[in-house]
């Protein structure tokens, strides 16, 4: 089985509701996304997904495709889709970074592999360890009276971990909006604060201090990705596990991490990271040092959330407390089947082969906005 053909397609679709960020991102109404198809001579057809947001990633929309056509397609084409590894090590040499552009390709060729050998792309990846995962319920910045309405809807949907954004307002009502929420629905739901690199080390101090009992179980990218003597600071000091996110893209950022003993938790996003097998990498590297995993996405739809699933059932190091499967819930629409694995806040492993998700083509071709093929 030979590589013939790459179809990129740069999609755009609204979000269900405006999504409020950090002050680094702001309001994001839309998400956009490059989805791949990865054609071979024996006609499988293998799915991947680019999801990039600058300045959380290096790359764009435009980036991925254009360095896709000219630096990734010319080694791809005429190889065989299921030697993964050697593809890999190849274009580790002949590319360097575009990490999101590296993981689209990986995860078609994971969904080449695993429909060739009619099995699930888990399998590939070592084998369950778990085949439903509970999600975690995202929430924008907004004042602590917009908190509490957001978080009983998700309690009423049967979420049990919430993540609340921050990094948008003053501290002094970050700290306000932690402990409203955690006096309201402590006893009932885990907290996640994440607040995306919008908080300096003293901001980050000052939060601690000021949510005194109040802490979440976890808390996600206070500050800049590469101030590695602050998040150690922040380890030392919080009352919570710490987690990188922006800090840990590549296999050397996690090597940095874990050496300096900076975290205690990473947040593996596959298009983040460069796919599945860098993903593992990433994540067999936590496991060995002690270090817990977090499933979190981009603004992903249902192919890169679909490769999530795979990686996160077969990790014995998960953060005990709901991972982010819930991606396409948040937009208006999607281009994938995704959501059929979906129920009471759960999320259930599917047995089809490959990456297990099937492509809505009419939908695609609504919300494409830019188109190339390389063959």
């Amino acid at each position: 089985m030979k590589i013939s053909a790459l179809e990129l397609f740069h999609i755009s679709i609204p979000f269900a509701k405006p999504y409020v960020l950090s002050k680094v991102y702001g309001t994001r109404f839309d998400a956009e996304a490059v989805v791949v198809k990865v054609h071979t001579d024996e006609g499988i057809v293998g799915l991947g997904e680019a999801d990039p947001l600058n300045p959380f990633s290096d790359e764009t929309p435009a980036t991925v495709m254009v360095v896709t056509r000219d630096m990734i397609a010319p080694h791809l084409i005429g190889q065989n889709p299921i030697h993964i590894s050697a593809i890999e090590s190849h274009l580790d040499m002949m590319v360097h970074g575009n990490l999101l552009a590296r993981g689209a390709v990986n995860m078609a060729l994971f969904d080449i592999t695993g429909k060739a050998h009619n099995l699930p792309a888990h399998m590939l990846l070592g084998g369950l360890y778990q085949d439903r995962l509970p999600l975690l319920g995202p929430i924008g910045s907004g004042a602590p009276e917009e908190d509490a309405g957001s978080i009983q809807q998700l309690i009423e949907e049967g979420y049990k971990t919430v993540m609340i954004k921050m990094g948008a307002l003053p501290i002094a009502d970050e700290i306000q909006r932690m402990i409203a929420a955690h006096e309201k629905f402590g006893d009932r739901i885990k907290i996640i604060v994440d607040a995306n690199q919008g908080w300096s080390l003293a901001e980050t101090l000052e939060f601690i201090d000021g949510i005194s009992g109040s802490r979440p179980v976890l808390l996600e990218q206070p500050i800049a990705r590469d101030d590695i003597e602050g998040l150690k600071r922040i380890r030392g000091y919080a009352p919570c596990p710490v987690s990188a996110d922006e800090g840990v893209a590549s296999i050397r950022e996690a090597v940095t991490l874990i050496r300096e003993q900076a975290v205690d938790a990473f947040s593996i996003k596959i298009s983040k990271n460069g796919g599945l097998s860098k993903a593992k990498q990433i994540a067999e590297m936590t496991h060995a040092f002690g270090l817990k995993v977090l499933m979190n996405s981009m603004f992903d739809f249902g192919i890169t959330q679909a490769a999530a699933l795979q990686l996160g059932c077969v990790l014995p190091n998960l953060l005990d407390m709901g991972h982010a499967y819930m991606s396409v819930l948040r937009m208006s629409d999607d281009i994938t089947d995704f959501a059929k694995n979906i129920s009471d806040s759960v999320v259930t492993v599917p047995s089809e082969p490959g990456l297990g998700v099937m492509l809505d083509e009419e939908k695609l071709k609504k919300y494409t906005k830019d188109y190339l093929k390389v063959d």
